[in-house]
């Protein structure tokens, strides 16, 4: 017996070849933080928080996949990704530090 998954939603980027920073500030990560999915333009932060939705709310596991050709900007396009779930991610109440403190302090 097999075991059949389906696939959420795609989001698909451009790389511009120019910087974009008004798309992915503080102000976009408000903009975009419990936002019902779709309601908004296409985003990498409506991707992020849905899935960070999904699993509090319902503790499912969740995946992104970043897929793409050389210098299409999977690196950046990750970073965002982890950028914007440790702003929505808090704190630890046992921790003053942020969770983007605690990630990035994380050593491989």
């Amino acid at each position: 017996m097999s075991s059949f998954r389906h696939t959420g939603s795609i989001l698909i980027a451009v790389n511009p070849f120019m910087k974009l920073p008004h798309l992915y500030n503080v102000h976009m990560m408000e903009q975009y933080k419990g936002a019902t999915f779709g309601v908004l333009s296409p985003h990498v932060f409506a991707v992020a928080d849905a899935s960070y939705r999904a699993m509090v709310n319902e503790g499912r596991s969740q995946s992104i996949l970043v897929s793409g050709e050389s210098g299409a900007g999977k690196t950046k396009t990750t970073k965002l990704l982890m950028q914007y779930l440790t702003y929505i991610g808090g704190r630890a109440v046992s921790d003053d530090r942020t969770v983007e403190q605690q990630v990035l302090e994380v050593r491989v």
